[in-house]
């Protein structure tokens, strides 16, 4: 009986490329289309920020860098952040906390999610979500932290 050789088969290069497409395509949209972060901030960067260690539990919170290049704190109001790196500001935010005896040791998180030009004006920006409610964060950056609440101020 003439037998024809086996075809060779690679079962296991197929199942890692499976495994590879799904696993890329499971993961959250934030995370596969976040543009890279800039060098140094500027007018019309929107930001995701969390803060830890403040006083009670305040929620993670966007926050957009309007067109004086300020940024608004919770509790202690604006503060320049265009022309500064993410983690510098991140330190300088921790800083003012531990100032205004808010905190002795926030933990400040800044993720970079996009850039809007022109950048709005702080006088005609409307913030959607107060930064004391609770808003549903990309899985990418933090858990999710059950439902939320979507109040205009």
């Amino acid at each position: 009986m003439n037998r024809s050789p086996p075809r060779p088969t690679i079962p296991g290069a197929a199942f890692l490329l499976a495994a590879a497409f799904l696993l890329t395509s499971c993961l959250p949209a934030a995370a596969q289309d976040d543009p890279p972060p800039p060098d140094t901030l500027r007018p019309g960067d929107a930001l995701f920020v969390r803060i830890e260690n403040l006083g009670g539990r305040l929620p993670a919170y966007r926050e957009i860098v309007d067109s004086d290049g300020d940024i608004e704190l919770p509790f202690l109001g604006m503060m320049p952040a265009a022309g500064k790196s993410i983690p510098a500001l991140q330190e300088e935010m921790a800083a003012a906390y531990a100032a205004a005896r808010l905190a002795s040791n926030a933990a400040v998180q800044i993720r970079f999610i996009t850039h809007f030009d022109p950048a709005p004006d702080r006088a005609t920006l409307v913030r959607a979500e107060s930064p004391r409610i609770p808003v549903p964060a990309p899985d990418a950056f933090l858990p999710p932290s059950g439902p939320s609440l979507n109040i205009e101020d």
